[in-house]
């Protein structure tokens, strides 16, 4: 490959997928730039830099249903994917990007934050290998690869092994999300516990998400506006009862998932802000990347003092996570390191016809 062919492939922000599902990409590219900002900003706050009410406050707003909208997304493709691969290979293909590049970056990330202890925000021993397994919680931004991979995984065996109808798995969702405090530290169960309700939505919406008379509907920039005070109102009501029901919780987070679907289908109509979809359809290595790049890019400004101003440092932190996780992916595959972030374990050859999903 050329030079100039690689410069346009490393540093080139076009959108990857076709119109019919841009507004998914736009939906996870406006989700992953909500994550990168509470990752900037409680990475800044440990430091001791000044954050405003105002920037808290922001952060708390777009917090609650970020998550649950990713898990929400993910449910959507889930029976498309099965019927395209089976159930065998869709496990391997989920063990091979979410499960194995999960359990290396942990290990790498640990071994890391062990020896350079001192420069670190979260001080690590060598008993913190078994967080792994355990507490995929306390691997920092890690923690999302395992518990979308545990959902997946049990929703395949519910779908296809006990072949739950539609009711079925709404109750399990129901029960398992009234179960989580039973769980305690073992994060390992407890996010299964708390996402695995929406990952079922998500499968369950597909005849209407993916039907043009709603996507229509969703597309409407008034509906739009006429949604956001309604946003803004739950979002005051979820912070002042920060001990609120998990049941009320998960309704309030859907309403702000709703409202980013519908942004994203007005942005994908009308085409306007394509780089969202091009961080959407790179999220999950953005993702798995960032953090990294923040924290040496953060202790640069910082210990060079090259700026103080805070709104700033967190703008130019965010971008950098971004737009320099894409890039470092990219530069990687060059490198022939796919090995980081993808498995090495091959789908097998379908001895039958694609099976249906319930």
């Amino acid at each position: 490959m050329k030079l100039k062919e690689i410069i346009n492939y490393v540093f080139s922000f076009r959108p990857q997928t076709s119109r019919r599902y841009a507004w998914v990409d736009y939906a996870k590219g406006i989700a992953i730039i909500f994550v990168l900002y509470r990752h900037v900003i409680y990475g800044l706050l440990y430091t001791g830099a000044n954050i405003s009410t105002i920037m808290m406050e922001t952060n708390e707003i777009l917090y609650g249903f970020r998550m649950p909208l990713f898990f929400f997304l993910s449910g959507l493709f889930f029976a498309a994917s099965v019927q395209k691969r089976g159930p065998r290979n869709f496990l391997i293909s989920k063990i091979n990007t979410l499960l194995y590049p999960y359990l290396l970056w942990c290990f790498i990330q640990v071994s890391l934050q062990i020896i350079f202890t001192n420069y670190t925000n979260h001080k690590l021993t060598i008993n913190n290998y078994a967080d792994i397994f355990i507490h995929p919680r306390s691997m920092l931004q890690l923690w999302y690869l395992a518990a979308l991979f545990n959902v997946s995984a049990l929703y395949l065996f519910t779908s296809t092994v006990l072949k739950l109808r539609p009711w079925m798995q709404i109750t399990l969702g129901v029960v398992l999300l009234g179960m989580k405090s039973y769980a305690g530290d073992i994060s390992t169960i407890s996010d299964v516990m708390l996402y695995y309700i929406y990952f079922v939505f998500g499968h369950l919406a597909v005849p209407y998400f993916f039907s043009e008379k709603l996507q229509q509907q969703l597309a409407s920039p008034l509906k739009a506006i006429l949604l956001l005070p309604v946003f803004l109102g739950v979002q005051y009501y979820c912070m002042s009862h920060e001990n609120m029901s998990l049941y009320l919780f998960s309704l309030l987070a859907m309403l702000g998932g709703l409202l980013v679907i519908m942004i994203a289908f007005i942005l994908a109509k009308y085409e306007k802000l394509k780089i969202l979809q091009t961080l959407g359809h790179y999220s999950l290595y953005i993702y798995l990347l960032h953090l990294g790049i923040i924290f040496l890019l953060r202790v640069a400004i910082l210990k060079t003092g090259i700026l103080t101003n805070v709104p700033v440092i967190c703008f130019i932190l965010v971008l950098a996570g971004l737009f320099g996780s894409i890039i470092l992916y990219r530069f990687c595959l060059l490198m022939r390191m796919k090995f980081l972030f993808t498995g090495p374990f091959k789908e097998r050859p379908l001895a039958t016809s694609s099976m249906p999903v319930s």
